[in-house]
């Protein structure tokens, strides 16, 4: 057996800013099995080559995904995303990462009037039920399997960008008045508008000097506490999720590794 096929699953995060990191969705998947190497381009790290790794996630941000200005190393991972919408290695893309891959798969975005922060009341779709990764969180039953009652996935929102559905994607998580939660381009490019990784901790620093009007009839405290009192259900989804898109990467790795023809590489 070839150390390649001995070595665990390594994920590579882009971290856009400080604060912004991989958080307990990072924990989730080492717990699970992997190791997670976070890149911080805007501390001038390099991203480094792919071909070590078994995926990618790309993390949130305040940015725009097109700030490009503002944050140089954007291209880069646009360019990588287009790569994973292209086949070449799965990528899981939250928030901003999300945002990043739509526009990889040429979605237009938008700025709303009000920005979502907070908790939100998002669901599968029937896509959902059925996707690899994302149909962990469908009735709580497992992967690819569909459910019989739809559950409802109390979610994590902090945005004021919004995306559209590419074209050719299968919308995965919808809900709210931005009804593009989650969707899948390709075979295995994930993006995400919610935030699995996040916290009431991580909340409350991001909206310490936070200068985004809040949704109406919203505090920082009333946030914060809202997100405190579903934390039990956000620790519940992230850890199915997370453990869903590792148990993908080790399928498709073990299927990769198995054929001396085509060994996995990025």
């Amino acid at each position: 057996m070839s150390s390649e096929s001995q070595r665990g699953v390594r994920i590579l995060a882009i971290e856009h800013e400080r604060g912004t990191g991989p958080e307990r969705f990072g924990q989730w998947l080492e717990e699970a099995g992997a190791e997670v190497v976070v890149a911080r381009p805007y501390l001038g790290e390099v991203i480094p080559a792919l071909g070590a790794f078994d995926a990618l996630i790309v993390l949130g941000g305040s940015a725009g995904p097109t700030e490009d200005a503002e944050n140089p190393w954007f291209p880069q991972v646009r360019d990588l995303l287009r790569r994973s919408i292209g086949g070449e290695f799965p990528s899981l893309n939250i928030c901003l990462g999300g945002e990043m891959l739509a526009v990889a798969g040429d979605a237009p975005i938008t700025r709303r009037a009000h920005p979502q922060i907070g908790i939100y009341e998002l669901g599968a779709t029937s896509a959902g039920e059925t996707d690899p990764v994302f149909g962990a969180l469908a009735g709580g039953g497992s992967a690819g399997a569909a459910s019989t009652e739809r559950e409802s996935l109390p979610s994590v929102l902090f945005h004021q960008e919004e995306m559209a559905l590419p074209t050719g994607a299968e919308l995965l998580i919808t809900g709210s008045d931005a009804p593009v939660q989650a969707f899948r381009l390709g075979e295995f490019a994930w993006g995400t508008q919610f935030h699995p990784e996040t916290d009431a901790t991580q909340i409350s620093r991001w909206l310490n000097g936070n200068d985004l009007a809040l949704p109406a009839g919203k505090t920082d405290d009333s946030i914060i506490a809202e997100v405190e009192a579903h934390d039990s259900a956000l620790v519940d989804n992230g850890k199915r999720l997370a453990r869903s898109f590792l148990a993908f990467l080790e399928g498709r790795r073990a299927a990769e590794t198995s054929r001396p023809d085509a060994p996995f590489s990025m």
